[in-house]
């Protein structure tokens, strides 16, 4: 036996109290729980004894096994004792709804004239209602989390095995009260709705991030008093942040779990409301006066021109301005400005940039020349093409870095007008954005996230038109280029918010209608041209946006440059270019691959189950892209400056550039913003798969690409588009 194994076997202390006071516990609850379960099998079933006995043994875990022994050397090993006490026996406790059971195990004598009418009191009633309050829970939790480990307070309960019990007692009470609003144990009233409990836990996982990474990321010891004894060749700055890291993980899983059942149900009551008959809506909550002038064809028009009038700007300072990136408009307005815009236009109300997309004028014109346009091949009518373009751009975007020259951005403009221009021109519908553009298709893809889309008011209207306007086109509108028909159109996928079938329906039927976020990726019905979702190259189209949001932002980090350049150095190479280009293919399009057909095989589930990532990949799409947006956006005041002086018309600008600013926030903000996509993300993975051994496999997938996010996060990044 080795001396490790010895000294963790001979650590296991016999506390008779505990133990019998364990023992008493259970035999009241089995008692009482024996009685329920006779009488309300449904309600008082086996489950709910094995939590109750689980949650028991949790505890008995944390206070007599070798956690207890080794707290005071190892703090990692303190941490894993107050997880068990604070985040895994409160809630297994409080799902054995242990209430009645610990009421109805007691003696009679006890039950009717002691305990009974003392929690039957109207004092006692408000006193408990206070305190399982979700504020009132969530601040003594918080409280006394940080207060606990404050070094002055963490070092009374390592010296005193008073206060270590007490500290324990804290640990457990307070737990118990903050989980009791997520449970909800019968026969409780909850004071908050249901939804409120997802803000109510992402705000304990907020400053749960913040408690872990104080301890992963300090550069000196927090506990100075801890032995340095290397003890399982471990020093006390390795213990101290994986004790941080400890906390962090599992805390954030137990956290984030019951927010991801919670949007599972609310996913699935959504989506049994979208089944039912649409005339049940009332066309006044969603047909609004306030939206008349998005509707207009006078307002695409202008937004239209207003994008190309900056498209043709920043043609013009691209090849004109100075060459560097962070002085030129064609450093900034595309790659800083444009892309952080369309995140958050696309995550608030829809794929408003292909509204007001400038390609769209180019295409008008092209389809007003006498050619006689014909039908895209039917072998091409896929999204394989898209598939390709965008990894190519993927890789171009690493490879060639666009973003730090202006007179190559300038160009990829210029190329991107005459490959609209010319694709329509020859073809008919709006071949070049349904099948080729990729910032299209990356549009789609997200905004199958967003909270409206393009629907019918009333479904009986539909079924009784016999012109299809909306689809055909009329004197006022030309209709669906796309050919959607709205009627059997589900989702934003494919759909560029051009209004056209608005504008067409003449019995003023097809509107911008709120949707819950998220329902299009659990829908499998059949969708206007394009039929069953469930095929494969809308589903590589899905993952390969997903994966390239992780691949995107890994290359521009510190570690990943690092890595590159050694194996460029390694091989020979005469720049990284060719090692970066191969990441960047691997990590987008081969590795998911691998990945998502292992998860298939394994789980002996459709591909369709991969959808689930879309919302971990629009999460991390917002944080990479928002992240640049907010460190970098005021270098557009200097730069304009500089265009006006350029042209006559300011003064010499005091500054050329504007320094690199990061907020105290925004490393949170982009945790957070991941963390719900990995939320929404495991609950529509609860929602397209049925039993565990079906979820496992696609559960550990998405875990994996979150805990990727967060490292890729964490590190330092490339500031583009910034000078200093």
């Amino acid at each position: 036996m080795s001396d490790t194994l010895h000294v963790a076997l001979s650590a296991w202390k016999l506390d008779w109290v505990a133990l019998l006071g364990v023992l008493l516990i259970c035999f009241i609850y089995i008692r009482g729980w024996v009685g329920l379960h006779r009488r309300q099998p449904n309600k008082y079933t086996a489950s709910r004894l094995t939590y109750f006995i689980g949650g028991v043994f949790c505890v008995l875990i944390a206070v007599v096994s070798p956690l207890d022994a080794f707290a005071g050397t190892l703090l990692q090993v303190h941490m894993a004792q107050h997880v068990l006490l604070m985040m895994v026996a409160p809630p297994l406790l409080l799902l054995g709804w242990p209430a009645l059971p610990l009421l109805c195990g007691l003696p009679k004598t006890i039950q009717k004239h002691w305990l009974g009418p003392f929690l039957a009191s109207k004092g006692t009633n408000t006193c408990a209602r206070f305190f399982v309050h979700p504020l009132v829970a969530l601040l003594l939790f918080i409280v006394t989390t940080w207060g606990w480990h404050h070094p002055s307070a963490y070092r009374l309960a390592l010296e005193s095995d008073a206060w270590h019990v007490i500290e324990h007692g804290c640990f457990l009470g307070t737990a118990l009260l903050f989980w009791f609003p997520v449970v909800a144990p019968e026969p409780s009233t909850p004071c908050w709705p249901r939804w409120a409990m997802i803000p109510y836990l992402l705000v304990a996982d907020i400053q749960n991030t913040l408690f872990s990474a104080y301890f992963s990321f300090a550069n000196e010891p927090i506990y100075s008093f801890y032995p340095d004894l290397g003890l399982f060749g471990t020093s006390i700055m390795r213990d101290q942040a994986a004790a941080g890291g400890l906390m962090w993980v599992s805390s954030s899983a137990i956290f984030l779990i019951p927010v991801a059942w919670i949007l599972r149900d609310m996913l699935a009551n959504k989506s049994n409301m979208q089944t039912a008959p649409i005339q049940s809506l009332k066309p006044k909550l969603v047909k609004k006066r306030t939206m008349r002038w998005l509707y207009a064809a006078g307002t695409r028009k202008a937004l239209q021109t207003c994008m190309l009038l900056l498209a043709l700007a920043v043609i013009a300072d691209g090849f004109l301005g100075p060459n560097i990136s962070p002085l030129n408009l064609a450093g900034i307005l595309p790659w800083i400005w444009w892309r952080g815009l369309v995140i958050i236009a696309i995550l608030v109300v829809g794929n408003l940039f292909c509204f007001a997309c400038p390609f769209m004028l180019v295409r008008d014109i092209a389809k007003k020349l006498p050619i006689a346009r014909i039908r895209f091949p039917e072998q091409l009518r896929n999204k394989w093409i898209a598939v390709f373009v965008f990894i190519t751009w993927l890789v171009v975007y690493e490879v060639f870095s666009p973003w730090a020259s202006p007179a190559f951005t300038s160009w990829i403009l210029i190329g991107y007008f005459v490959f609209a221009f010319s694709i329509d021109a020859f073809f008919r519908g709006a071949t070049f954005c349904k099948w080729v553009c990729p910032i299209g298709q990356f549009h789609f893809v997200l905004s199958m996230l967003s909270p409206f889309e393009i629907q019918t008011l009333r479904k009986s209207t539909c079924d009784n038109c016999t012109t299809q306007d909306c689809l055909r086109g009329n004197e006022t509108s030309p209709g669906c280029s796309l050919e959607l028909f709205v009627p059997t159109k589900q989702g934003n996928l494919d759909c560029t918010f051009c209004m056209d079938c608005v504008r067409a329906c003449p019995h003023d039927n097809v509107h911008l209608a709120p949707t819950f976020p998220g329902t299009d990726l659990i829908k499998t019905t059949y969708r206007g041209s394009i039929g069953s979702l469930e095929r494969a190259d809308y589903t590589a189209l899905m993952l390969v946006v997903v994966f390239g949001a992780f691949a995107n932002a890994a290359g521009m980090i510190a570690p990943v440059i690092s890595a590159i350049d050694s194996v460029s150095f390694w091989i020979g190479a005469p720049s990284p270019k060719l090692v970066t280009a191969l990441f960047i293919l691997t990590s987008a399009f081969i590795l998911p691959s691998i990945l998502c057909f292992t998860a298939k095989i394994s789980s002996r589930t459709s591909l369709k189950v991969a959808w689930h990532l879309v919302p971990l990949g629009v999460s991390m799409w917002a944080a990479h892209l928002l992240f640049h947006f907010v460190t970098t956006y005021k270098t557009i005041v200097p730069v304009t400056k500089r265009v006006f002086y350029d042209l006559g018309i300011f003064q010499s600008p005091d500054s050329l550039w504007s320094i690199a600013s990061t907020p105290s926030w925004i490393i949170t903000g982009e945790l957070l913003l991941l963390t719900l996509g990995f939320l929404a993300s495991f609950a529509l993975c609860l929602r397209l798969t049925k039993t565990i051994s079906q979820r496992l496999p696609w559960c550990l997938l998405s875990a994996l690409l979150y805990f990727c996010g967060v490292w890729i996060l964490l590190q330092p990044m490339q500031m583009r588009g910034m000078l200093g």
